[in-house]
C-alpha cells in the first residue's frame, strides 16, 4: 500500500494561483479605471479653472476701462471713443461660475447686465454733452467712480497667478479661495443697482 502511495502522488491543484491571479487582474483593473476617473474629473476643474480665471480677467479689464474713462471725463480730458461694455461679460461669468457649484441655485445674469449697461450708457450720454461737466454730472461721475473702485478692489484679490500652474488652476476649478469673492461682488452690485442710473438722461 505504501508503495501505491509513492508511486500516484497527490496532484497539484492550481485552482488557488488562478484565483489570486484573476485577484490581480481585477485590481489592476479597477486601480486603472479609478484613475482614468480621477484624471477626468481634474481635468474638468482644470479648464473650468481656466473659465474662471478668464472671466474674472475680463472683469478686471472691464471695471479699469470704465475707470480710466471716467477719470478722464473728470479731468476735462477727451475720454476713449467707443463702449467698453464689450468686456462687461467678464462680470456676469465671474459671478455666474460661482453659482454653477450648487445646481439648485438659480442664477439670471440678465440683472448684472442690466446695471453695467445702466453704466456704459449713463457714461456715454455724459460723453456726448458740449461744455463743461454740471454739478450734477460730476457727482453722478464720482457715485460711479467711488462703487466701481469698491467692485475692482474686490476683484484684485482674485489669485491671478493661480493659472502659472496646473494645481493652482484646478483649485480655482474646485471653487477654492474665490466664490467668497464673487458673492461679494455680487452684493456690491446689487446693493447699487437701483441708484447706478444717471437720472438726467
Amino acid at each position: 500500500m505504501e508503495q501505491d502511495k509513492e508511486q500516484h502522488p497527490k496532484k497539484r491543484s492550481y485552482a488557488l494561483p488562478i484565483t489570486l491571479l484573476l485577484l490581480v487582474f481585477s485590481l489592476t483593473g479597477n486601480v486603472f479605471l479609478y484613475s482614468q476617473s480621477l484624471q477626468g474629473g481634474l481635468d474638468k476643474k482644470y479648464d473650468k479653472g481656466k473659465d474662471v480665471i478668464g472671466a474674472a480677467t475680463q472683469a478686471v479689464d472691464y471695471y479699469q476701462a470704465v475707470l480710466d474713462d471716467i477719470f478722464a471725463l473728470l479731468e476735462g480730458k477727451t475720454a476713449e471713443a467707443g463702449t467698453v461694455i464689450r468686456d462687461a461679460a467678464g462680470v456676469a461669468d465671474f459671478v455666474q461660475q460661482s453659482h454653477s457649484f450648487d445646481e439648485e441655485d438659480a442664477f439670471d445674469p440678465g440683472s448684472i447686465y442690466s446695471y453695467m449697461i445702466d453704466v456704459d450708457n449713463s457714461v456715454a450720454y455724459i460723453k456726448q454733452q458740449d461744455g463743461k461737466l454740471t454739478a450734477e454730472q460730476t457727482e453722478y461721475l464720482k457715485s460711479v467712480q467711488d462703487v466701481y473702485t469698491k467692485q475692482l478692489t474686490i476683484l484684485k484679490e482674485f489669485n491671478f497667478d493661480a493659472d502659472k500652474n496646473r494645481s493652482g488652476t484646478i483649485q480655482i476649478g474646485a471653487g477654492i479661495g474665490w466664490l467668497e469673492l464673487a458673492n461679494q461682488l455680487e452684493q456690491s452690485i446689487k446693493e447699487h443697482q437701483s441708484s447706478i442710473k444717471y437720472s438726467a438722461q
